[in-house]
């Protein structure tokens, strides 16, 4: 008996190209999605290439706060340096800072710098609160007069008044200043008793609200303690307490909400001041139009107040469950794709393109780059940022073993070392699938060395598969083919500069048996 004939069938073979999608620790990958990264950057995306050049700036020994004014200051310890020079001392311990006008305040311990300027070429360090105590002082119904030192008061400041032996001339709430010159002090008529010589000593006081966060706004310095949002004078930040019933008065308000704050920052036409699981916004321009509302929403984490940055008129934010962008609405999550981790500590900043972070996982550091036009999360390396800012076009960051570094994009990549994990790919179809291959396109630098590690299904142990040391520049077609298998690791190596142009993949296809 004859058999028909059987034609061979031949199957097709399928090729894509693995476009890059950053890093994913989540569940549900892609193809091209990275399970680790290790300084890599999007600056020639759709390409794989190295982070830029971290360049030291200066060396610290016990760093905790960066603030960029005209020039960097920096706090070291106790230390306040300004440009490298040293400018005031401060208590240790972490700080808030804030600049309005030509001043840098530095809180809790509620000291500012005025830095210099054309007019006034010398800088000056100085506590925001006054305080005059004397013994002997006139009073008049609308004067203070007296012999001793001069009074350090200004006009226009709110003064308490204290010991006076005849209550009527102490005064707390505070009373405005209308005139000030170093011998007299001028009040409201019909303030005080007439008092020829007072024998007791008496405490004259402007004294500024213990804030917790603070960020300027519309020319006032705005900050929280407790469940209260307050506000300086207009122009004016050492008085929080001139009510005058006038536009430039100084403004305080209780909110409801549950919970402490956790950061402030102005944004778009309001100013936002966050809870971990509230937001209140307040709107307005003078004390008479002031108006919060509040939503309740993912806030800023505690801790991470110094996450807060803008970026092409998004608000990015470190929240107990990512990172949040926060445009007018409700805040969107931005960071799925870091899976189940949490982090926690978060310093950022950004330079109008890409967010950078540096927080906690447990005991381990991470400085993760977002960009932001791409969205995409990279990974570079387990630097702990104490603090950061922009100054001068570039990111400026403080790291935890005392460094101040830049980030330069100009400078020369050939001595950074780098890797990158792929996620586990899986030829995830019906069909019976034949042996894979992967073609890698690369530009090597001179002098530069790069190799491809794999493993394959349920392989425990990296198997290197190819390794080069240029010693010019070329470009290379590497073939990667592994074993028969159903799932693949791929992992990228290298030091110095290497742009991977494309990945792609190749397989054939059988039947469904």
């Amino acid at each position: 008996m004859s058999l028909p004939y059987l034609t061979e069938v031949k199957y097709p073979t399928k090729k894509y190209t693995v476009a890059f999608r950053g890093i994913n620790y989540g569940e549900g990958t892609q193809d091209g999605e990275f399970a680790e990264t290790y300084n890599l950057s999007t600056d020639q995306y759709p390409c794989i290439t190295q982070r830029a050049v971290r360049t030291m700036a200066g060396k610290y020994t016990l760093p905790t706060t960066l603030h960029s004014k005209g020039k960097l200051l920096v706090i070291d310890g106790a230390d306040v340096l300004y440009g490298d020079v040293k400018v005031g001392e401060v208590t240790l311990g972490k700080k808030q800072t804030a600049t309005i006008g030509n001043y840098i305040v530095i809180f809790p311990d509620k000291k500012y710098y005025k830095v210099p300027t054309e007019d006034d070429q010398d800088g000056t360090f100085g506590s925001m609160e006054e305080e005059y105590k004397a013994t002997g002082l006139k009073f008049t119904a609308s004067t203070i007069s007296k012999t001793g030192a001069n009074f350090p008061f200004r006009e226009g400041d709110a003064v308490t008044i204290t010991g006076c032996s005849n209550s009527g001339n102490n005064k707390s709430p505070e009373i405005i200043i209308r005139s000030v010159t170093a011998d007299v002090l001028t009040f409201d008529d019909n303030a005080f008793t007439a008092v020829e010589n007072e024998a007791n000593e008496v405490t004259i006081a402007r004294t500024v609200p213990d804030l917790d966060f603070i960020c300027e706004s519309n020319y006032r310095l705005w900050g929280t303690h407790g469940n209260t949002i307050y506000s300086s004078k207009f122009s004016d930040p050492f008085n929080f307490k001139v009510f005058d019933n006038l536009a430039n008065d100084s403004y305080a308000i209780e909110v409801g909400s549950e919970g402490e704050f956790t950061g402030c920052i102005p944004y778009s036409s309001h100013i936002c001041f966050f809870k971990e699981n509230t937001l209140h916004k307040l709107y307005g321009t003078k004390p008479s139009n002031f108006q919060i509302t509040t939503v309740n929403v993912y806030g800023v984490q505690s801790g991470s107040e110094k996450s807060m940055q803008i970026v092409n008129e998004q608000l990015l934010y470190k929240g107990v469950g990512g990172v949040y962008a926060y445009t007018g609405g409700v805040p969107e999550l931005i960071s799925e794709k870091f899976g189940t981790k949490r982090y926690s500590e978060a310093v950022a900043c950004c330079d109008g393109e890409k967010y950078y972070i540096s927080m906690k996982q447990g005991e381990t550091w991470n400085m993760f780059v977002y960009d932001v036009m791409k969205n995409i999360w990279l990974r570079e390396d387990d630097t702990q940022a104490v603090d950061m800012a922009f100054f001068d076009g570039k990111v400026y960051f403080l790291d935890a073993r005392g460094g101040l570094y830049y980030i330069d994009k100009t400078a020369d990549r050939n001595d950074i070392e780098w890797g990158a994990t792929f996620c586990t790919m899986h030829e995830t179809m019906n069909e019976r699938k034949g042996y894979s291959k992967f073609h890698l396109r690369m530009d090597l630098s001179a002098g530069a060395w790069f190799s491809v590690d794999i493993k394959t299904d349920n392989d425990l142990q990296w198997k290197q598969i190819y390794t080069t040391h240029n010693e010019k520049a070329k470009t290379f077609s590497i073939p990667i083919i592994p074993t028969r298998c159903d799932s693949i690791d791929i992992r990228l190596r290298g030091k110095g500069k290497c742009t991977i142009k494309t990945f792609i993949r190749e397989f054939s296809v059988g039947s469904d048996v």
